[in-house]
């Protein structure tokens, strides 16, 4: 019994550890001195619904363990305007860093400041990986469905058969490890659709990944929206060409349960997706084939139509 409890707690310890290396930290000043701002309050928000928060420390300082993700990020603080920061993007494994500045309420509370454009930096701290991140917004404007296809836009991956094996630097297709949500995974993957952020890691993996040979793709899915929503995708190649391919999708999202203040606090997350092709890989030259007459004539005497073709 006592070897159980043992080997449990030391799992919720790895599980832990593994979820506090995705991060957001960084300073809040104000934007006139440059002053640190103590207890400043930083609330983070995903697909409208609360996600998580905290407040400044006695140096400004702030770090809240998150996962993987895309954010909208309110910083506010008595008698500074609050400011708003969309489309921050969390990346899997990192110590993400964003600082923030206040000011030019002279103390008096205005309206909130939105930043509706958020770029990440070009050089990140504490970033020992290398490889690439792709958004929900960019998968979106990507013509490829095919997740192998998606992560064959980072460099240092190779893809081939149709985005069915997927190298990287060079190393076999079998050492290539998939995650969703954190949880490994073999076999068929998500829909497109229900990707929220997609990270390409093709050097200096994490020990939390294990012995890796190849690359990892960790997958963050979408959560629960703040209001009802549905999308339905349906798309199609017939008599445009051999490959016969017929998509379709269904999401559906939603809350179950809210606070009085209109606050989402459990919601739910449903999709689907059916794929029909007639063939995977139709050659683009033209094959000799037997006609059919022939055919069934060999079938009928193999040896003697052999035999005279020869001869």
């Amino acid at each position: 019994m006592a070897r159980k409890f043992l080997l449990l707690l030391t799992f919720a310890i790895i599980s832990t550890l593994t979820y506090a290396q995705t991060s957001l930290e960084g300073k809040v000043t104000d934007k006139d001195t440059g002053e640190e701002l103590i207890g400043a309050n930083i609330l983070l928000e995903k697909n409208g619904s609360f996600a998580s928060g905290s407040s400044t420390d006695f140096d400004g300082n702030y770090s809240i363990n998150i996962d993987p993700g895309t954010y909208d990020i309110t910083v506010s603080y008595i008698g500074s305007p609050d400011n708003k920061i969309t489309g921050v993007v969390v990346k899997a494994g990192q110590a993400n860093r964003l600082d923030v500045q206040l000011g030019g309420g002279d103390g008096v509370l205005l309206d909130v400041v939105v930043v509706t454009e958020y770029k990440v930096p070009l050089i990140e701290q504490d970033n020992t990986t290398s490889g690439g991140v792709v958004t929900s917004e960019q998968i979106k404007n990507l013509p490829t469905k095919n997740i192998n296809a998606l992560a064959a836009q980072t460099a240092g991956i190779a893809s081939s058969d149709e985005g069915e094996a997927l190298n990287v630097k060079g190393g076999r297709s079998s050492g290539t490890n998939y995650y969703i949500d954190g949880i490994r995974v073999s076999g068929n993957l998500i829909p497109q659709s229900e990707i929220d952020q997609m990270q390409v890691i093709t050097g200096g993996v994490g020990a939390q990944y294990g012995d890796v040979t190849g690359g990892i793709i960790s997958i963050t899915t979408k959560g629960p929206s703040n209001r009802f929503t549905g999308g339905v995708e349906i798309e199609t190649s017939e008599y445009l060409d051999n490959f016969g391919y017929n998509l379709a999708s269904l999401n559906l999202s939603g809350p179950i349960l809210k606070k009085k203040t209109g606050e989402s606090i459990l919601g739910f997350r449903i999709s689907g997706q059916y794929i029909l092709r007639d063939d995977d890989d139709p050659p683009a030259t033209g094959v000799y084939r037997v006609k059919d007459d022939v055919l069934e004539e060999l079938k009928k005497q193999p040896l003697t139509r052999v035999g005279s073709a020869l001869l």
